[in-house]
């Protein structure tokens, strides 16, 4: 039988597509590789940064991008990712409606990274949209916990202003 989607359900996973989406940033910035893996990604993912750093979008598992980003991220002596104005794009829970398994945001996001090494100047600043898509996990709702995921994340670069230098080290992030 499919699961009822009625207000409650459709407000509650806003609220948690929502939380699953700051826990990225915040991940990020703690460089929590395990909060990565435990409360962000899906256990399979697409990666694209080629607005940033050219290449491809790549596939990969949510364990294996998040650890690919642990020496990237631990090349920054600091970083500040701000994410706001997230689009939750969820159906209406209208009468007949079935309760959606995937779902799409969009939000602004400005990165603030600091690399004291860098030549030309230790600060970068970029920004631009983080779009994603999240599924919902059946397996972790049964658990009580938070079912959204991310399954795809790719980030469109609208500016940036600092040191290139500084991204040096994370060229070769998402390909």
């Amino acid at each position: 039988m499919a699961a009822s989607y009625d207000i409650q359900t459709y407000l509650l996973d806003r609220a948690n597509v929502h939380d699953t989406v700051i826990r990225l940033t915040l991940n990020l910035d703690l460089k929590s590789y395990e909060g990565l893996v435990k409360d962000v990604y899906a256990p399979q993912v697409v990666v694209d940064y080629t607005s940033m750093f050219g290449g491809q979008p790549m596939e990969t598992t949510g364990e294996e991008w998040a650890k690919s980003l642990e020496p990237m991220m631990s090349a920054f002596d600091a970083t500040q990712h701000v994410i706001e104005g997230l689009l939750i794009e969820l159906p209406q829970p209208v009468k007949g409606a079935a309760r959606p398994d995937k779902c799409k945001v969009t939000a602004n996001v400005n990165g603030h990274l600091c690399r004291k090494a860098a030549r030309g100047g230790h600060m970068m600043h970029n920004g631009g949209r983080y779009v994603l898509e999240l599924v919902r996990l059946p397996e972790l709702e049964q658990k009580g916990q938070n079912p959204w995921r991310i399954s795809r994340h790719a980030a469109v670069l609208s500016w940036e202003d600092g040191s290139p230098d500084v991204m040096n080290s994370v060229s070769s992030i998402g390909h």
